[in-house]
């Protein structure tokens, strides 16, 4: 498998936006290849969007404590205007009308944060593409690195395998030699004499 050089991998935004990519610091694959083998601008790439999530998810634990808060709130004002209506009690109208002030200010804060997370979703998504595309051309780069050894590996595969094949061929001509010597030794002298030959001439 061998790719085309490109020192900058293309990336439309209708392929983007056509795949739904997950967040690459969180995936587990991505961390097992890149986590200690990063460039520089993959580094500053992943910092941003970890410092970017870290804070998205600030954003979300205070806009759950300001629901939450809101629902305290809203519980409180339906059992105050139960006793204000059941029993007549004035003095929970001041209460009533501040806990409606504060949850008029909590649904500020509120739509402020949703406003906020679409910014850092979309800052979020922008820097894991950015990532993405940097992730590519590494890879890239590293593929034809790859496969360039690869393909010195498989010319130095082929030399040994033809060496092999001459050392196989050789070899088979020096065991036949041998065979025919010793045949003519044996033929000429003798089953008797060429034992006492073999222990005299062969390494023990």
């Amino acid at each position: 498998m061998f790719f085309k050089k490109n020192d900058s991998a293309k990336f439309t935004n209708n392929i983007i936006n056509k795949n739904r990519i997950s967040i690459l610091i969180y995936d587990t694959h991505w961390k097992e290849l890149f986590c200690n083998n990063m460039n520089k601008t993959m580094k500053d790439l992943s910092d941003k969007l970890k410092e970017l999530l870290d804070e998205e998810k600030e954003f979300k634990k205070e806009l759950d404590d300001y629901k939450y808060r809101k629902r305290i709130l809203m519980n409180k004002i339906i059992h105050l205007s139960d006793r204000l209506n059941s029993n007549g009690e004035e003095n929970t109208v001041l209460d009533i009308e501040n806990a409606k002030i504060e949850i008029e200010n909590l649904n500020e804060k509120i739509n402020s944060i949703y406003e906020d997370l679409e910014i850092y979703s979309q800052s979020i998504k922008e820097t894991n593409c950015e990532l993405l595309k940097e992730t590519a051309n590494v890879a890239y780069s590293e593929i034809n690195k790859t496969e360039s050894r690869i393909k010195v590996i498989e010319k130095e595969i082929d030399v040994l395998r033809e060496k092999l094949g001459e050392y196989r061929d050789e070899e088979e001509e020096l065991e036949k030699k041998s065979s025919t010597l010793y045949s003519l030794l044996h033929s000429i002298i003798g089953p008797e004499e060429i034992e006492k030959l073999d222990l005299e001439f062969f390494d023990k």
